[in-house]
C-alpha cells in the first residue's frame, strides 16, 4: 500500500586539489568558476601596479619641491663670506627666518666648510654619501633625530677651499602628494578593474545562455519523453555533453523497452496456465466431491486469483512507469464519469461486505490516459474496502478546486498511522497491523499514474478523526465545460 520518499540530492562542485590555494574551496556556479579565473589575476594586476605608481608618485613629488627646496640654498650660498678666517652668512637674521618658513614642514640648514667649521646651524646634517663637484649640487635622503628628510646640498667654490652648504625638510609634504597621487591612480585602476569584473559577469551569462536553455529544454520534457536533445543550435563545447546525454537516453530506452517487453511475455506467460488452473479448479469444485476436496479447491481457487490479481498489479505498474506506454494517448478525461464506472465493479463487492460506498462527484477534467486513471481510482477504492470492516462506509469523490482537479476516497476503516504515510507507497510496503489481503501495490500504483500524468498522491486524516483519506491533485490545463455538460454520476 505505501510510498517511496523521494529525496534530493545536492551536489555541489570543488576545484582540483592541486589548485586549492587559488581557487575557492567550493564553486557554486560555471559562471562563478570563470568569472574567478579571470577576477584573481587582475586583482593581481592592480596590486602590482602599486609598485611602479609609487615610485612614479615618488618621483614626481622630489621633482616639484627639490627645486624649490635648493632656492634658499642657492641664496645662502651667495652670502658666504670669510672674515678673518672664518665662514660667516652675510644675511640678515630675517632673511634667514623667511628661508626656514614652511607651512607643512620643518626647514633645516646648514654651512659648514671642509675642516667642519660651521657657520650657519647646530643642527648635524648627513653628508652626501659621494663627494659633490666644486658648483654641483645634489639632492638626497636622510634621517634626523628618527624623521625623514630630504636635503639639497650645495658646494661653493671659495678661496679658503670649498664651502658646503645644505638645506633640508621634512618630507610631510611630499609623503601627503605621494600619497594622494597614488590613491588617485589605483583608484582610477580600481574602477577600471570593477568595471571590468561587472562586464565580465554580464558576458559570462550571456554567454552560458545556450546552457540554461538546454536545461529549461530538457526540465521541461516528460518522463516518458526520452527523444534525443537536438544539437542544432547549441554551441560546439557543449555538443559533446549533449552527445553522452543522448548515448545515456538511448541506452535507458532500450533498457525499458527490454524490461516492458521481459514483463509483458511473463505476464503473458503466466496468465495462460493461472486462467486454465483457475477454470479447471472451477469445474472440479462442481463435481461432486468430499468436503475435504472442496475445501482444498476453495483454497486453490482463490490463491489463483490472487495470483492474477498480483499479475495485473504489475503489469498496471510497469505501464505507469515513466518511459513505458505513449504520452500521446493522454486526453481530456472528466474524472467524474471515470469515477461512475468504476462504481459499476465495486457496488457489489462493497455490498458483499456490508460497506456503504458512496459517491460525491462533480466535473473535474484532467489531461491523462483513460484506463491508468481508471486503473488510479480502481485502486483507491479497492484500498478502502480492503481495509475498512463491515457496517463502515467509503465515499468517493471528484470536485475542481481552484486550478486543480482532484480525486479522493475516503474511508472510517483502521487507518494509516502518521509514522508509516511516508512509506506506503513503497512497492510491496504493508502498514503494520494491516489485516486485508492486499499484496502491497495498491498504492504504488496510485502514485505512479499520478506523477505520470503531473499528478501528486498525499494522505490524510478525514475530518471526523477516523480513518483514512487518500487524495490525488491533477493540474487543471483546461477550461471547465458548461453546466450543462453531461458528466454522469450518481
Amino acid at each position: 500500500m505505501a510510498s517511496a520518499s523521494s529525496s534530493v540530492v545536492a551536489a555541489a562542485e570543488t576545484p582540483p586539489s592541486g589548485n586549492s590555494a587559488i581557487l575557492p574551496l567550493r564553486t557554486s556556479s560555471l559562471r562563478s568558476l570563470l568569472t574567478w579565473w579571470l577576477v584573481w589575476p587582475l586583482a593581481t594586476l592592480v596590486l602590482a601596479s602599486a609598485i611602479p605608481t609609487y615610485y612614479l608618485a615618488l618621483g614626481a613629488a622630489n621633482s616639484a619641491y627639490d627645486s624649490a627646496l635648493l632656492d634658499p640654498a642657492l641664496a645662502i650660498s651667495s652670502h658666504v663670506v670669510i672674515n678673518d678666517h672664518k665662514i660667516a652668512v652675510d644675511l640678515p637674521l630675517s632673511a634667514l627666518d623667511a628661508l626656514r618658513i614652511d607651512t607643512r614642514d620643518r626647514i633645516f640648514v646648514q654651512v659648514r666648510n671642509s675642516r667642519g667649521d660651521t657657520a650657519l646651524g647646530t643642527t648635524t646634517l648627513p653628508s652626501p654619501e659621494d663627494p659633490i663637484p666644486v658648483g654641483e649640487h645634489v639632492f638626497y635622503n636622510g634621517v634626523l633625530n628618527g624623521e625623514r628628510i630630504r636635503i639639497a646640498a650645495l658646494q661653493v667654490p671659495h678661496a679658503t677651499g670649498p664651502i658646503l652648504v645644505q638645506v633640508a625638510e621634512t618630507t610631510v609634504k611630499r609623503d601627503t602628494m605621494v600619497r594622494e597621487m597614488l590613491v588617485a591612480m589605483l583608484s582610477s585602476e580600481v574602477l577600471v578593474a570593477a568595471t571590468a569584473i561587472v562586464l565580465l559577469w554580464l558576458g559570462i551569462g550571456r554567454g552560458l545562455e545556450p546552457l540554461d536553455r538546454l536545461r529549461d529544454e530538457i526540465a521541461a520534457r516528460s518522463p516518458q519523453d526520452l527523444r534525443p536533445v537536438s544539437v542544432d543550435d547549441k554551441p560546439a563545447e557543449v555538443k559533446p555533453v549533449i552527445g553522452a546525454i543522448n548515448q545515456l537516453m538511448n541506452r535507458l530506452k532500450s533498457a525499458i523497452d527490454s524490461q516492458q517487453r521481459f514483463i509483458a511475455n511473463a505476464a503473458h506467460q503466466l496468465r495462460t496456465p493461472l486462467a486454465g488452473l483457475k477454470t479447471h479448479a472451477e469445474l472440479a469444485r462442481r463435481q461432486p466431491s468430499t468436503d475435504e476436496l472442496r475445501a482444498l479447491l476453495d483454497i486453490i481457487a482463490g490463491e489463483t486469483e490472487r495470483t492474477s490479481h498480483l499479475i495485473n498489479q504489475l503489469l498496471t505498474l510497469a505501464r505507469a512507469e515513466p518511459g513505458a506506454g505513449d504520452a500521446a494517448m493522454a486526453i481530456p478525461l472528466n474524472l467524474r464519469e471515470v469515477a461512475n464506472r468504476v462504481a459499476q465493479d465495486w457496488v457489489p463487492r462493497a455490498m458483499a461486505k456490508d460497506i456503504d460506498l458512496g459517491f460525491e462527484l462533480d466535473d473535474a477534467w484532467v489531461i491523462a490516459d483513460a484506463l491508468l486513471v481508471r486503473e488510479l481510482l480502481a485502486n483507491l477504492v479497492d484500498n478502502s474496502l480492503s481495509y475498512t470492516p463491515a457496517n463502515g462506509s467509503v465515499t468517493v469523490r471528484t470536485l475542481h478546486l481552484g486550478t486543480e482537479s482532484i480525486v479522493e476516497v475516503e474511508d472510517d476503516g483502521q487507518g494509516i498511522p502518521v509514522d508509516e504515510r511516508s512509506r506506503v507507497f513503497e512497492r510491496f510496503y504493508r502498514a503494520r497491523g494491516t489485516s486485508g489481503e492486499g499484496c502491497g501495490l495498491g498504492l504504488a500504483i496510485v502514485s505512479e499514474i499520478a506523477r505520470r500524468f503531473g499528478g501528486k498522491v498525499e494522505i490524510q486524516t478525514p475530518p471526523s478523526g477516523k480513518g483514512t483519506l487518500i487524495r490525488a491533485r491533477f493540474k487543471n490545463l483546461l477550461p471547465m465545460p458548461s453546466p450543462d455538460t453531461d458528466g454522469g454520476g450518481q
